[in-house]
């Protein structure tokens, strides 16, 4: 057997570090993991002193480990394995697990503003209006994600893949997390762009993605750069005679109607 295989195996089991970490990062015990998981009481104790998961098992705790939403969906449908105090203090990590980056707290507010009236397409260009108008009209991101280049079509491709595999999940976000800044220009943007699909959206992007020159990340990734973002939205309102979030609405409105030849 290859050097090379054997490592891939090792790494395709579970570590005891690993479960510390999810025991940590969920605020469970070693027992209601174990009963969550449907195993033995004494399952999860037997791997962390030493004993070596089934492939099975291992996979599961490597899906909780690489994937919150995972474990927020077993959660959900294991939640009479455990008892009400445990399900509540480890739903309440899960959703602050799953929100933690900038990016996936403001997608999940913009799920629970609708009500789950969004697709994983549609976020994606809400989310790109949201951080170009803020980039404008504030001189900094709303999110640390870049805008990125790639046959899906977009823009925030680990969201988006994350959306379309788990489906859309309504609950409620700590707005704590965002300032009232932010939380108005988020509305603002959908209560502008939701009266739109997200093929209209595509198209009205498609437009403005024209004036952009693409250009590299650190790890060599095709992306929009944050700085060009900001100009072109600048330059939009400038165009538009945007100068509030009140706005907002002028850029849609005109650029559809130029786009469809309507004087």
């Amino acid at each position: 057997m290859s050097e090379n295989k054997v490592q891939s195996q090792e790494n395709a089991i579970v570590t005891s570090g690993e479960i510390r970490t999810i025991l940590q990062d969920f605020c469970i015990g070693k027992k209601p993991l174990a009963k969550l998981l449907g195993w033995g009481e004494t399952t999860i104790i037997r791997y962390i002193e030493g004993d070596i998961p089934t492939a099975e098992y291992s996979g599961k705790l490597k899906n909780i480990v690489e994937d919150p939403v995972y474990y927020y969906e077993l959660l959900l449908e294991n939640k009479d394995n455990l008892t009400n105090v445990a399900y509540r203090k480890t739903m309440q990590a899960v959703l602050e697990k799953m929100t933690e980056r900038k990016i996936n707290l403001i997608a999940q507010y913009m799920i629970y503003y609708t009500q789950g009236d969004l697709s994983p397409g549609y976020t994606q260009w809400l989310l790109y209006y949201a951080q170009g108008f803020f980039l404008a009209l504030y001189e900094r991101e709303l999110f640390e994600d870049d805008f990125s280049v790639n046959g899906e079509n977009a823009p925030y491709i680990s969201l988006y893949n994350s959306m379309k595999k788990h489906g859309i999940n309504i609950f409620e976000v700590p707005v704590n997390r965002l300032t009232e800044m932010e939380k108005n220009l988020i509305n603002k943007v959908l209560d502008t762009f939701c009266w739109y699909g997200p093929k209209t959206l595509k198209v009205l992007a498609a437009h403005e993605r024209a004036n952009y020159r693409i250009s590299r990340d650190k790890e060599g990734k095709r992306i929009i750069a944050k700085e060009l973002i900001k100009n072109q939205f600048k330059d939009i309102m400038t165009i538009y005679g945007i100068r509030s979030l009140n706005d907002i609405h002028k850029y849609p409105d005109g650029k559809f109607r130029e786009i469809r030849g309507i004087s």
